[in-house]
């Protein structure tokens, strides 16, 4: 039983390693899009933030299909993909608005969005969307 215990542990330990690593480089793309879209093309704060995460979402899902969790395209993962994307892009909006009403700099929003959302949106991604199993 304790054994069990400590492989689950150091499994989840990786792959939650795994997952920050994809997310930090598909953050930083968001922030290079949104500072690109914002500050330099002078979009729409709201607006860049709903495009630019909707193309990572869009690249999320492929990436973690092959790269994260090994798993093979179906129509029942990508559906829960798109239900759990649509669920948290709905939270991180909102998330990121509200701090946007508290005159929150809209990349210390984002950051503070990413922090909330990430590891509840794994845990999602893993149980949910792909049935992950160690």
């Amino acid at each position: 039983m304790k054994h069990k215990l400590i492989k689950y542990i150091n499994t989840n330990k990786v792959l939650f390693s795994k997952y920050i690593l994809i997310s930090l480089i598909g953050y930083s793309l968001i922030f290079v899009m949104l500072f690109i879209s914002v500050d330099i093309l002078g979009i729409n704060k709201s607006t860049s933030f709903l495009i630019t995460y909707g193309i990572n979402y869009v690249l999320l899902y492929g990436i973690q299909l092959k790269y994260l969790f090994k798993a093979k395209h179906d129509k029942g993962k990508f559906f829960r993909f798109i239900i759990t994307t649509l669920f948290f892009f709905a939270i991180a909006n909102i998330v990121y608005n509200l701090c946007l009403k508290l005159n929150i700099n809209y990349m210390l929003a984002s950051i503070f969005t990413i922090i909330l959302v990430m590891p509840i949106r794994f845990l999602a991604s893993k149980l949910f969307v792909f049935n992950y199993k160690e």
